[in-house]
């Protein structure tokens, strides 16, 4: 898939009862692709069957496809408020609920849907299969995997469409050999320790896949008279369990055009510096006031671009935070998530300032961005007055 298609949420309420955790013998065995990709056959995949309803877990939609191909859905479950959050686009779209006092499915226009409920398994999310597809314009297919690929058994296999190049035949063809292995992997008895030897150790222990939490990532926005940046907050809203809060760089005319979204930023936790264009101090003044006006903020957090500024701008006034706003990205429509997410360092303890518009693509572009960024476990941290900026 060239190019990922975004989102943020709408509520919906459900759920009968939280269900106990589950042995592999409970669970139908079903093999799990999205589009050309065959994801890892474990039980973080494996979908969940109840008669003639199919629930996949939300992690499949999670799953980091090479070179993209994923589906435009994004997931987010946060076990703590028991939710799990399906977004696409800039609209608000799906919130399930597994409280047991809500059991109520509505849509974003809060009509009430009649969806089967979410289910809760341990710390696995599973959500309805057929109803999740339609919602979001996606379709599936269900099939039976060939008996000269897995003899022993009749195996099937789920794949989830959005913008595939194989049909199913070929498909399968092309990855029969990692089926028949991921099959015989994950039904394997399991290894007897081998018995140790004075002076040796045992086999090696190989832990969870490394995270990047040594690295710190700062997310800022500018440009907030764009339009989008009413999508923006709603996202970052949802985020907000998890610590994701932003600093918007505003001038004096976003300040004029809209001081109410000014005080929606500052009340929703968010910091604001304020976006030189001429790089002045008589600049600085005036859009600190109308700030202070608006929203009754003082900053000293100034984003400019350090390579424009001339003998009277900035440097000339030490006690400014300047943030400088010359690597931020051009939003053309092709510009991709990829694209973004590469340029985030991956280097132990680096810094980053991934600072971005609020223009429309920008804000498709989010949830995904979002989505990379807590998959891998950065750490997000809010600029302030207080944070050194980043080179």
């Amino acid at each position: 898939m060239k190019k990922k298609i975004i989102a943020v949420l709408v509520m919906i309420c459900i759920m009968t009862a939280l269900l106990p955790t589950i042995s592999r013998a409970a669970v139908t065995p079903y093999f799990m692709a999205i589009n050309d990709t065959l994801l890892d056959f474990n039980d973080d995949t494996i979908p969940y069957i109840v008669g003639n309803e199919i629930f996949v877990s939300v992690g499949v939609f999670e799953v980091k496809i090479p070179d993209g191909g994923g589906v435009p859905v994004y997931a987010l479950a946060n076990v703590q408020q028991e939710q799990v959050l399906l977004y696409r686009g800039v609209v608000k779209m799906a919130v399930f609920s597994t409280k047991l006092d809500e059991t109520v499915t509505k849509d974003q226009a809060g009509n009430i849907l009649n969806w089967p409920s979410a289910r809760r398994i341990g710390k696995r999310f599973y959500v309805p299969l057929a109803q999740v597809c339609e919602y979001f314009g996606l379709t599936y297919e269900v099939y039976d995997i060939r008996r000269d690929i897995i003899p022993d058994e009749q195996m099937k296999l789920i794949r989830i469409v959005s913008d595939a190049k194989f049909n199913t035949p070929t498909f399968e063809g092309l990855n029969r050999n990692t089926i028949k292995a991921a099959y015989n992997r994950y039904y394997a008895p399991p290894e007897q320790p081998s018995p140790t030897v004075p002076g040796t150790t045992g086999p090696p222990v190989v832990g969870p896949p490394p995270g990047y939490s040594d690295v710190t990532i700062h997310l800022s926005f500018f440009d907030i008279s764009a339009g989008n940046a009413e999508s923006i907050l709603d996202l970052l809203d949802t985020q907000s369990a998890f610590g994701y809060r932003a600093c918007f760089f505003v001038n004096a005319e976003d300040i004029l055009a809209d001081p109410g979204l000014i005080r929606r930023i500052a009340g929703s936790g968010h910091s604001i510096g304020i976006n030189l264009t001429e790089s002045t101090y008589e600049e600085y003044l005036e859009t600190s006031g109308l700030l202070f006006e608006a929203a009754k903020i003082k900053t000293v957090l100034v984003c400019a671009d350090t390579t424009a500024r001339g003998d009277t701008a900035v440097n000339g006034v030490g006690r400014w935070v300047l943030w400088d706003n010359s690597a931020a990205p051009d939003f053309y429509d092709t510009v991709t998530v990829d694209a973004i997410t590469k340029t985030i360092p991956k280097e132990k303890n680096a810094r980053c300032n991934l600072m971005l518009s609020c223009s429309e693509n920008a804000a498709n572009l989010l949830p995904g961005i979002v989505s990379y960024l807590r998959v891998n476990e950065y750490t997000i941290e809010m600029i302030t007055e207080t944070v050194e900026p980043t080179d």
